[in-house]
């Protein structure tokens, strides 16, 4: 399976900030809203680099079943968010359903993220494969 390395993954970072940084903003102008606080952008680039370094890690898990490898790295990742929650808990008020509003926040996203992520690496790794069994196939002619 393909492994996030290097400079991939402050791209991944980007990338998925961006895009969610623009679905953000569209979603606040058809509702009528100024866009978020710089808080916001900075909670939401931290989000990102959240999801992006744990879905990154997957190839840790790799002797677990695909349905527990996705299920441990969100917890892991919701453990991160709430964590972020709690310490700037201590920089500016968490709103009184602060913590159930992350969790659907992060979630949502962090789902197509982990689909459209997962996709990719379960395409390449039957491709990996189909390429195995040609090689193997055509040393035994």
């Amino acid at each position: 399976m393909r492994i996030l390395r290097g400079v991939e993954i402050p791209i991944a970072i980007c990338i998925s900030y961006t895009i969610l940084s623009m679905v953000n903003v569209i979603i606040d102008l058809l509702r009528g809203r100024a866009s978020g606080s710089h808080y916001n952008s900075i909670a939401m680039l931290l989000l990102c680099t959240i999801a992006v370094l744990v879905l990154s890690i997957h190839h840790l898990f790799d002797e677990w079943s695909p349905v527990v490898m996705i299920i441990i790295q969100y917890v892991i990742a919701m453990g991160l968010v709430l964590l972020l929650v709690f310490i700037s808990s201590f920089f500016t008020e968490v709103s009184e359903g602060g913590y159930k509003d992350i969790i659907i926040s992060f979630t949502v996203p962090y789902m197509i993220g982990a689909f459209i992520y997962y996709s990719s690496v379960f395409r390449s790794a039957k491709r990996q494969d189909r390429l195995i069994q040609e090689i193997n196939s055509g040393r035994e002619k």
